[in-house]
């Protein structure tokens, strides 16, 4: 009798062959006839038991594969398997030899060939007993979901990722500030030598907390008597001459509370701006739990910033008003005293004038339009007094507009300008998300160039946005320019508008608000020189340093940050991952304090990158962790801050152990859960988004301690996403209580819906499902979210960004949300219903993100097209 063995990674070796590696030795120990039946008038059944045994080392998963040599037997019915087969042991194979031969034909042991596929077998330890034993930790194996539902090809997979990563992370220069002096108005400066009574002090937020004013020892001193934990007080200067911040304001100021305040821990200031008519501005929120007087300096205020509240037409261009809010926060009404501010100073850079501007208010007669690329579709302009309206009639998908205007005099550009243009787009184009943008200049001869293309996708509907053009030179990247362009002599400027595949059904008008243009020349010193890019978010920083920074807020994120690592990790790009390590030990690690060596969840995009925050934002400690401990396994440790299996350590050490009087622990000990932050500020709560069973089983499988803590909250975790599910949409607010319900906040008024922090909770699920648990509970939760979204896309034609948990939709969001559709359609991967192929597949169709918001819609667009594709990876420890 002849036989073989099939060796893992489909290595066959024939019996007569030398094997020049061997895991086991497995060979027929007996075949036994165990039933013949006649089946017709020539042929018999014969069914047969396999033992076999193993001279060589433990394997798993054995499976027989059998053929015959003569042609008159068939062997194709066998099917033969074994679990597994200890070494020295023998074994009867699951199955039967089944053998369909002509009755005059003799059995021939012989005539049968044997090969075996086997695996090594792996001692499980009782935490990965309790793994699901088809999950891909298990299997060590990821699914490509693209391929299995058969939405696109391997490797044309390979080419997404490859293609997106490089635009992703394409490494920007370092942004250069100047040095120089600054053209500065100062609009307040307040050392209180006597007290201004422009200074006013009430309760906010519907509070009537009781409230006096007075100067002593040359501070303001604002004494408060307490009613309820849910006062807020609003001190404000109402009101100065206005000045503009359109291009960065700052505002410092000192400031020093009772001791009793920081003890306590839960109160918090944030800062108001108002306008001349009085409108808020309310943002740089901070916890008052530091002993001694605290300078304060928020610097580069301008419309960009992160406010948690602007109210509507906010003009930033006459701010006239300053004031902070003090909020109780839950505090005791026990808990008194003081609160000292001193040096208050107000000032703003003045904004440069403009080489050309037109506000649209003295007529359109210098606009034009012309087809271009062979278009012949009907546009027209008219004025509604303010804006230049610009109304197409499209005839094609491959349809191209210009809007120009070739009466701005001339403009030496060989220095660079600035070209802002106010626009407002109607809700049809966002929807259909194909319509791009790029800016037209011309020089006195009419020669042409095109650059800063765009997509209108995830552009806001029906309110005015500005397209910014920074630094056009003619070191300018140009997707086409004429030879001999004179950059001396620009004479016009305008908007190409293209179709890019939009349905001709798919119109509407387009309102041109403001456009102006500010010669760098003009700026002198003042302009900074910020990268080019519309698709980057990774930065250069000095001493081989990189960060990420959040393009819509203009800020870096111990979020994007930790992203960034793990982007990294995935891709093999080791030198972006230790660039980007470097910067968060060295700029975000809290060297001191109480969130010493916890990462402040908030910097300053400028050197040298002051925290704006010094919380943490704990889903940024859960992905260093677990990127570090996955470039441990990937690449080894270092020495340093490069002994990735050190520094991951240290960082799930402090998320149990450490607390200070101001602080509580950042997983909570009562409920298991991960906190919404570690500081005393409010209640404790939670965030669905943070909870990420699939790390916490690594980590209990990895970590040098609490192994037994985090297979704990990995069990707790999955009974928490199921809970906090609303019963019919399946939907998570942003925020939650320990027990799951949605948590109403004052600082974010989406805590308790569906919106931008809940979009991630389907992608924890999946990746929980596929990588260890296949939890039905978890599958039931996805399936109710396909069944919601599925009805919103049949009874509205889209599903938005955000809802109330129970499906209700958000007045005023007419957005899909890039980062919602792309965790869908990963999160869809656990479902077997018919719409999940079509959420999948939405995922494979859409586009890297670009543009002001790609920094967060471009990382879950990343994550869930990694995911999906089976290329987001458990990395074991080699």
């Amino acid at each position: 009798m002849k036989a073989s063995r099939l060796l893992p990674y489909s290595l066959m070796l024939f019996c007569g062959l030398t094997p020049f590696f061997s895991l086991a030795e497995i060979q027929i120990k007996e075949i036994e006839l165990t039933k013949r039946d006649r089946i017709s008038s020539t042929n018999f059944r014969y069914e047969f038991d396999v033992t076999i045994e193993n001279t060589g080392e433990d394997v798993q998963n054995i499976i027989a594969d059998v053929s015959s040599s003569n042609l008159a037997s068939d062997v194709s019915a066998s099917r033969l398997s074994l679990d597994e087969l200890l070494a020295e042991d023998s074994a009867v194979m699951q199955g039967k030899l089944v053998l369909i031969q002509n009755r005059r034909v003799r059995f021939n042991e012989n005539d049968l060939n044997f090969s075996f596929s086997y695996e090594p077998l792996v001692a499980l330890n009782p935490i990965e007993q309790t793994f699901s034993a088809n999950s891909a930790y298990i299997r060590n194996e990821h699914n490509n979901f693209f391929v299995e539902r058969g939405i696109g090809t391997k490797e044309q997979l390979a080419d997404k990722i490859s293609a997106s990563y490089a635009q992703f992370f394409e490494l920007l220069p370092e942004t250069i500030y100047p040095d120089g002096d600054v053209d500065v108005t100062v609009a307040l400066n307040d050392t209180f030598d006597v007290l201004d009574g422009r200074w006013n002090a009430r309760g906010d937020n519907g509070t009537s907390p009781d409230v006096d004013i007075f100067v002593s020892g040359e501070e303001l001193v604002v004494s408060p008597t307490w009613n309820s934990r849910s006062d807020a007080i609003a001190l404000k200067f109402q009101q100065f001459a206005p000045i503009d911040f359109s291009a960065g304001g700052t505002i410092s100021y000192e400031m020093e509370v009772d001791e009793s305040y920081v003890s306590d821990g839960n109160m918090a200031v944030q800062l108001i701006l108002e306008d001349e008519n009085f409108r808020p501005a309310f943002f740089a929120y901070r916890q008052l739990n530091e002993s001694g007087k605290q300078f304060v300096s928020v610097e580069d205020i301008t419309a960009t910033s992160a406010f948690g509240y602007v109210a509507d037409g906010f003009d930033f261009t006459n701010v006239a008003g300053l004031g902070f809010q003090f909020l109780a926060n839950g505090k005791p009404t026990s808990v008194g005293g003081n609160l000292y501010i001193d040096n208050v100073n107000v000032s703003a850079i003045a904004p440069p004038a403009f080489a050309f501007e037109d506000n649209m208010e003295n007529g359109i007669t210098n606009w034009f339009v012309q087809n271009d690329n062979g278009s012949t579709l009907p546009v027209a302009l008219s004025t509604n007094g303010t804006s230049l309206i610009v109304s197409p009639q499209w005839f094609s998908s491959s349809d191209a507009f210009t809007i120009k205007n070739q009466q701005i005099g001339v403009i030496d550009m060989n220095e660079g300008i600035n070209i802002d243009v106010t626009l407002r787009l109607p809700q049809s184009y966002v929807d259909d998300g194909n319509l791009a943008l790029q800016l037209v200049i011309e020089d006195s001869q009419f020669n042409v160039g095109f650059t800063a293309f765009t997509g209108i996708n995830g552009r806001p509907a029906n309110e005015n946005f500005t397209l910014r053009f920074e630094n056009i030179s003619p070191d300018s990247r140009y997707g086409f320019i004429n030879d001999g362009f004179d950059f001396s002599e620009l004479t016009g400027i305008g908007l190409q508008v293209l179709a890019q595949g939009k349905p001709v059904e798919v119109g509407g008008d387009i309102f041109i608000e403001h456009v102006n243009i500010v010669r760098n020349a003009d700026i002198g010193s003042q302009a900074p020189i910020v990268p080019e890019s519309n698709t980057s978010v990774l930065f250069a920083a000095a001493d081989e340093m990189a960060f990420v920074k959040a393009i819509h807020s203009n800020d870096i994120l111990s979020e994007g940050m930790s992203y960034g690592m793990m982007l990294a990790v995935m891709n093999d790009d080791k030198t972006t991952f230790d660039k980007l390590w470097k910067f968060t030990k060295t700029y975000m690690q809290n060297k001191e304090g109480p969130q010493k060596d916890f990462f402040a969840w908030r910097l300053s995009t400028k050197a040298p990158y002051e925290p704006l925050d010094e919380n943490p934002a704990p889903d940024g400690e859960e992905y260093f962790a677990m990127a570090l401990f996955f470039a441990h396994n990937r690449w080894g440790s270092g020495e340093g801050i490069f002994d990735y299996s050190h520094e991951a350590n240290a960082i799930l050490h402090d998320m149990i152990f450490t607390r200070t009087d101001t602080t509580r622990f950042m997983m909570n000990p009562e409920f298991h859960q991960i906190e919404f932050t570690t500081t005393l500020f409010a209640e404790s709560f939670t965030d669905a988004s943070y909870h990420l069973p699939a790390f916490y089983e690594l980590w209990a499988l990895w970590a040098d301690e609490n192994n037994d803590f985090w297979h704990e909250a990995a069990r707790v975790s999955r009974e928490f996403l199921v809970k906090s599910a609303h019963h019919a949409t399946g939907l998570h607010s942003d925020y939650s209580t320990h027990e799951g319900d949605p948590k109403v906040t004052s600082f974010n008024p989406n805590s308790h819906k569906s919106a931008f922090d809940s979009f991630r909770v389907i992608g924890n699920i999946a990746m929980d499902y596929h990588w260890f648990s296949q939890d039905q509970d978890l599958a039931d939760v996805v399936d109710r979210q396909v069944n919601f979204f599925e009805s919103e896309i049949n009874t509205f034609g889209n599903f938005i960004a955000v809802y109330e948990v129970d499906g209700t939709r958000e007045p005023g969001i007419n957005f899909r949300g890039e980062g919602r559709n792309a965790m869908n359609g990963y999160g869809a991967t656990v479902s077997d219903l018919p719409f999940s192929d079509e959420m999948l597949r939405s995922l494979w169709e859409q586009e890297l993100p670009t543009g002001q918001f790609r920094y967060y819609d471009g990382f879950l667009y990343m994550f869930s097209l990694m995911h999906a594709g089976g290329e987001f990876i458990i990395h074991k420890p080699q």
